[in-house]
């Protein structure tokens, strides 16, 4: 009984074993045949996750680094002598954004432009429909088209004879005019003199003249042209007489202009700008741009 005991708990362990050996085989299959198929993702998710550490450590050098400049740039490190390159991308990035703003200013009086335009229309179209709807209201007024003819005759009429009236009184009118006060309209029926012979001829600069202009006090005569010069002579009874050059000018000069003492003289030319020079010492004073076209005249 004892022997065949011994047997039994013998063969039971021995099948005991055999199981285990089995079931850690079959695991080791199992989890051989899973993980061979999903070894290229798993090698390239470790392969991404070092290439994250790696960039992450990069950016965090690039923020200190960017915090670094960003320190001596606030606190005027950065000048003439730093990096080239940093510096023609912060020129370049001023220029574009100057250029927008100039476009958007260009935009924004264009808009501004058309916006009193639209305005004017619309009182325009309002004058017009209220002219229109008095001349509806007249019409139906009267009884039949004649009457309202003859009425709208009538008016004409008086308008007429109100405007010979005033032209009558007007010529009647001979009270004396300063010559200071002389308006155009006031001057318009005078006789005009045209003048029938050159008095001086002279060549006063190298290509097209865009401006003269007499000074207020003095017989001297300003010119202006394309060689970006403003002239002053001196013009007698037949002769002309250079009095001085006044420089400054990056374009063709458009305009000239004398202050009412003839002490300053004020220029504009196509690059934008007016400048003011003195006329004693012909040195430049004053230089400014306030348009974003070209001048041709004030």
């Amino acid at each position: 009984m004892t022997s065949n005991e011994a047997a039994v708990s013998l063969g039971v362990a021995r099948e005991d074993i055999n199981w285990r050996k089995d079931l850690i085989s079959q695991l080791r299959e199992r989890n051989r045949s899973q993980t061979n198929c999903f070894a290229d993702l798993i090698s390239l998710h470790n392969r991404l996750f070092e290439n994250t550490n790696t960039l992450r450590n990069s950016n965090m050098q690039l923020t200190i680094a960017n915090e670094t400049l960003r320190r001596e740039a606030a606190n005027g490190g950065i000048g003439m002598g730093g990096n080239p390159d940093l510096e023609a991308r912060l020129l370049k990035q001023a220029e574009e954004l100057a250029m927008l703003h100039k476009r958007k200013g260009e935009h924004t009086q264009q808009i501004e432009e058309n916006r009193q335009l639209i305005e004017r229309l619309i009182k325009y179209k309002a004058r017009d429909a209220e002219k229109m709807n008095e001349e509806n209201d007249n019409f139906l007024s009267f009884t039949s088209p004649t009457t309202f003819l003859m009425h709208t005759l009538s008016k004409f009429g008086k308008r007429q004879a109100k405007m010979q009236k005033e032209l009558e009184d007007a010529a009647r009118d001979t009270r004396p005019v300063s010559p200071d006060r002389l308006s155009l309209k006031e001057v318009a029926g005078l006789p005009t003199a045209v003048p029938t012979k050159v008095s001086v001829t002279f060549s006063a600069h190298e290509g097209e003249v865009f401006a003269v202009k007499w000074s207020p006090t003095d017989r001297i005569l300003a010119t202006g042209g394309t060689d970006r010069k403003v002239k002053l002579w001196n013009i007698n009874k037949d002769t002309s007489e250079n009095k001085g050059i006044l420089v400054g000018s990056n374009a063709g000069v458009m305009s000239v202009d004398f202050d009412s003492t003839g002490t300053l003289i004020l220029g504009a030319s196509n690059d934008y700008a007016s400048r003011v020079w003195t006329v004693n010492d012909l040195r430049l004073k004053v230089s400014f741009c306030i348009h974003c076209f070209i001048y041709m005249c004030f």
